[in-house]
């Protein structure tokens, strides 16, 4: 049976933005096995009512775990650019090894993948590029992220097919995820990625 994780921010004991994740979990189940869960009923442990936790959730047709860490954000210094064409990440998959394969084979803090000349995503975050134009992201990204759907939802980013030959045309990139809000960290220069 697959399992899919959930991966949502936990600050001062409130999940955040607990509707897009529970929108997301019910496409998954609604395309795999027609079941639904209720992110809900997640009960939050009296020692992670302070400060900022990672709820880790693991599911098929129920919730089979759920881990609450506390967080701390992951730097990062350098970021590769790797190909990334035989990927596909549509749901949030429990095993996450191609992807991990990719990042591990780059040797870096993390990677950007391209897929057919696209960029999509990091091996942990979805992207945003930044110009003077404004704020963009892959049209095309291997998996629709929450904070990256909030953004969107908001009008702060749009949607841009990038092509590996017009990162040049941005100056900064920033990593977003569900425990990444947009500017939590300084966006990295384009400039510093590697090939």
């Amino acid at each position: 049976m697959i399992q899919f994780l959930e991966t949502i921010r936990l600050v001062d004991g409130v999940l955040q933005q607990l509707d897009l994740h529970q929108q997301r979990v019910d496409r998954t189940l609604k395309a795999h096995y027609g079941t639904r869960i209720n992110l809900s009923r997640i009960k939050i442990p009296h020692t992670c009512h302070k400060g900022v936790y990672k709820c880790r959730v693991v599911y098929d047709t129920e919730i089979r775990e759920i881990d609450f860490q506390p967080y701390t954000l992951r730097p990062r210094k350098m970021v590769k650019v790797v190909n990334g064409d035989d990927i596909d990440y549509p749901y949030k998959y429990a095993d996450r090894t191609p992807i991990n394969t990719l990042w591990h084979g780059a040797q870096a803090d993390d990677v950007i993948i391209l897929k057919n000349g696209l960029l999509t995503d990091s091996a942990y975050a979805n992207i945003i590029l930044q110009n003077d134009d404004g704020l963009f992201t892959p049209t095309r990204p291997l998996l629709c992220g929450t904070m990256r759907q909030r953004l969107l939802d908001e009008q702060a980013i749009l949607t841009r097919d990038i092509g590996a030959d017009q990162l040049s045309d941005y100056q900064y990139i920033h990593f977003v995820n569900a425990m990444q809000p947009l500017g939590c960290q300084p966006p990295m220069a384009v400039k510093d990625l590697v090939w």
